[in-house]
C-alpha cells in the first residue's frame, strides 16, 4: 500500500487556484479585513489616509493594507515588523488580507511609529463596535494595573541609592590602593602586588567613575527624579508581581464585569496604582459620553483624594479597603451656593461639584449607597492665643492623648535623639481631624517634655459624603481583572514591549488589548454573525465609522494612475 503522494515541486498548475478558496468563510482574517475596511482612517488621523493628486511615481501602500497586517499579526502573536514582513512572503492569510503585497520591514516599523496616536484610537473604535452590539456595558468597569517589562534593562537604569552604594564602594577601593602605596614604600619590597603608575592608574580611573556618578546625582536632582534610564528614558524600576525588580511600565486597563472586555488602556511610570483611580476612569467616561459610571478596584488604589476625584466627575469608586470597614468618609470644605432642579439632574463634573460641596446630594447619586450631610465640627489651627495643648503625655508616660481624646502608644525609643515615640495608626486612619498631611501621626516627645505643640479650637461647617462599598462587587473584582492581564501575558506572549516612550509602548498595547477583544467577541459571538452585523452598520452611527464608498476599497491601481496616497 502506497503512501498519499504530493504533487510535484516542478510541475507547472494551468489553473491556479484563487487565495479566496484557502481562506475560509469562518476564518477570523474575514472579521479584520471587514473591521479595518469600515474604519474611517481619516477621521482617525492616520498618515496618507487621503486620496491626491501628485506627480507620477511609485504609489505608497495604503494605511489600511498596513493596520490590517498589524492588526492580524498581533491576532497572531507576532509583533515583530521582519517577522512580519516574512510573514506577507509565507503565510496563505496574510497574502489574502493584503491582496499579495508585501512590504518590507522598514515600510512596516515606520507606519506604527508614525501613527501612535491614530492607532489607540482603533482600540476605542473597536470598544464603539462592542458597545452598540451590547457586548460591553459602559455603566460599570472594574480597573487595575500590571507590570509589562520596557526595553531598558536594570543595568541601564541606575537610582539614587545604587550611585550612593557605588560611590561608597569607589571611595573604600580608593583608601585601598592608598594603604597598598604606603604599605609597599615602607616595606620597600620586590615582590610586590601592583606597581605604582598601575596603582595611580587604577586610583584616577575610580576618580572618574566617582564625578561621573556625581553628574548623574546632580541631574536627577535638578530633573526631580529619584531614578534614570538610559535606554527608554521613560521607563523606571518596578516592584514586580514575583517580589523581584524590573524596568518596567505601569499598563492601566478597564474591564467589563460582564464580558471580560478591555475598555480603555493607559501606559504610566506610575511605580505603584495611587492615584491611578481617576486619571484612567475619568477619561473613559468622557470618551463615551456616559453620565455615571461604577469603578471597582483593589486597595493599591486606595487614596481619599483620588477617590474623591472620581466623585467629583460622575463616577463611585468602590475600592477595596485596607481596613475592614465597608464605606470611606470624605470631607470638603463647605461651600454656599444656590442649587436649582436642573444642576441636580446634570450630570457634568461642575454641577456634580457645585451641589457636593453645597452639601446637596446629585440625582445621579441616588440609591448608589452615597450620603450627603452638612455638619459643625470642632477643628484646630496654631495659633499662640487661646492656646490649649494639643498632645500631651499622661501621668504613667506611656502613651500621648491627641485632641480628639485617643491615645497614642509607646512603640520605640530613640537613644540617639533622647526621645521618645508615640504612634497609633489604626486611629489616625480612622479619625476625621487631620492635623498631619501624614496618613497618620508620629510624635516624638524629649525626656523632659510633656506637650508637643499647642493649636486654637474653632468651629467650622464641612460636608461629610460616606460611601457604602458594594463587597459583592469587590469580591468578584479579581475574577474579571486578572483574566484579560493573564490572557495577554501568557497566550499572546505579552510579558514585554518592543517600543520605548510611554507613548509608542501605549500604541503597542493598544494592539495588543485589540487583538484580545476581538478573540473575545468572536468566542461570544461567533464569526459569521459577526461579520454580517459589521456589514450591517449604518453610515453615521459612530464617530470613527463610515460606510465605505467603492473607490475607497481599491487599495493601489494596477495601472499607472496618478492618483496616490499623500
Amino acid at each position: 500500500m502506497k503512501y498519499i503522494e504530493g504533487c510535484d515541486r516542478a510541475q507547472m498548475v494551468l489553473f491556479p487556484e484563487m487565495l479566496d478558496d484557502l481562506v475560509s468563510d469562518d476564518n477570523p482574517v474575514k472579521f479584520i479585513d471587514e473591521f479595518v475596511n469600515q474604519l474611517d482612517l481619516v477621521k482617525l488621523g492616520f498618515n496618507n489616509s487621503r486620496l491626491v493628486y501628485v506627480a507620477p511615481g511609485a504609489p505608497c501602500y495604503s494605511p489600511k493594507c498596513l493596520l490590517k497586517l498589524y492588526v492580524y499579526g498581533y491576532f497572531k502573536k507576532i509583533r515583530s515588523s521582519r517577522k512580519l514582513m516574512e510573514m506577507c512572503r509565507i503565510n496563505i492569510e496574510a497574502m489574502w488580507l493584503l491582496e499579495r503585497l508585501t512590504p518590507d520591514f522598514r515600510t512596516i516599523s515606520d507606519f506604527r511609529k508614525d501613527n501612535i496616536k491614530a492607532i489607540k484610537k482603533v482600540l476605542k473604535a473597536f470598544v464603539k463596535v462592542c458597545i452598540d452590539l451590547g457586548l460591553y456595558s459602559k455603566e460599570a468597569g472594574v480597573q487595575d494595573g500590571s507590570k509589562f517589562r520596557a526595553v531598558n534593562s536594570k543595568d541601564n537604569n541606575v537610582t539614587v541609592s545604587k550611585l550612593e552604594k557605588k560611590l561608597e564602594i569607589a571611595d573604600k577601593q580608593i583608601d585601598k590602593y592608598i594603604e597598598e602605596m604606603e604599605k609597599n614604600d615602607k616595606e620597600e619590597c620586590d615582590a610586590k602586588r601592583h606597581t605604582e603608575e598601575e596603582m595611580l592608574e587604577k586610583i584616577e580611573e575610580l576618580r572618574a567613575r566617582k564625578e561621573e556618578y556625581n553628574n548623574l546625582l546632580n541631574e536627577m536632582k535638578e530633573e526631580g527624579v529619584t531614578q534614570k534610564s538610559f535606554v527608554d528614558p521613560e521607563s523606571r524600576l518596578m516592584k514586580t508581581a514575583n517580589g523581584g525588580f524590573d524596568v518596567c511600565y505601569n499598563v492601566q486597563i478597564i474591564v467589563d464585569p460582564v464580558s471580560h472586555l478591555i475598555g480603555a488602556v493607559e501606559v504610566t511610570n506610575n511605580c505603584n496604582d495611587m492615584g491611578l483611580l481617576s486619571q484612567v476612569a475619568v477619561d473613559f467616561k468622557e470618551e463615551h459620553g456616559i453620565g455615571i459610571m461604577e469603578v471597582v478596584a483593589d486597595k493599591g488604589y486606595e487614596d481619599k483624594a483620588d477617590m474623591l476625584e472620581c466623585l467629583m466627575n460622575g463616577i463611585i469608586p468602590h475600592v477595596s479597603p485596607k481596613s475592614r470597614e465597608d464605606s470611606y468618609e470624605f470631607e470638603l470644605d463647605y461651600k454656599a451656593a444656590e442649587i436649582t432642579d436642573e444642576m441636580l439632574d446634570s450630570t457634568s463634573p461642575e454641577s456634580i461639584r457645585t451641589c457636593l460641596e453645597s452639601g446637596n446630594l446629585p440625582n445621579i447619586y441616588k440609591d448608589s449607597g452615597i450620603e450627603v450631610s452638612v455638619n459643625e465640627i470642632e477643628t484646630f489651627e496654631t495659633s499662640s492665643d487661646d492656646a490649649r495643648p494639643c498632645f500631651t503625655l499622661n501621668k504613667e508616660g506611656t502613651a500621648v492623648l491627641c485632641p480628639t481624646g485617643s491615645e497614642l502608644k509607646k512603640v520605640a525609643r530613640l537613644f540617639n535623639k533622647g526621645k521618645t515615640r508615640f504612634v497609633n495608626r489604626a486611629v489616625c486612619r480612622k479619625c476625621t481631624e487631620k492635623c498631619t498631611t501624614s496618613a497618620f501621626k508620629q510624635v516624638d516627645l524629649k525626656d523632659d517634655q510633656t506637650e508637643l505643640y499647642t493649636k486654637k479650637l474653632r468651629k467650622v461647617r464641612k460636608v461629610t459624603i460616606k460611601l457604602t462599598l458594594d463587597k459583592e462587587k469587590i469580591a468578584n473584582r479579581k475574577c474579571v481583572v486578572e483574566h484579560p492581564f493573564g490572557t495577554i501575558k501568557r497566550s499572546q506572549d505579552g510579558t514585554y514591549t518592543l517600543l520605548s516612550g510611554k507613548e509608542k509602548v501605549g500604541a503597542d498595547l493598544s494592539l495588543q488589548c485589540l487583538a484580545y477583544n476581538i478573540k473575545r467577541v468572536i468566542n461570544m459571538v461567533g464569526m459569521l454573525e459577526l461579520i454580517e452585523k459589521m456589514r450591517g452598520m449604518i453610515e453615521g452611527t459612530m464617530f470613527y465609522f463610515s460606510r465605505l464608498l467603492q473607490s475607497s476599497m481599491i487599495s493601489h491601481p494596477i495601472s499607472k494612475s496618478p492618483i496616490l496616497f499623500s
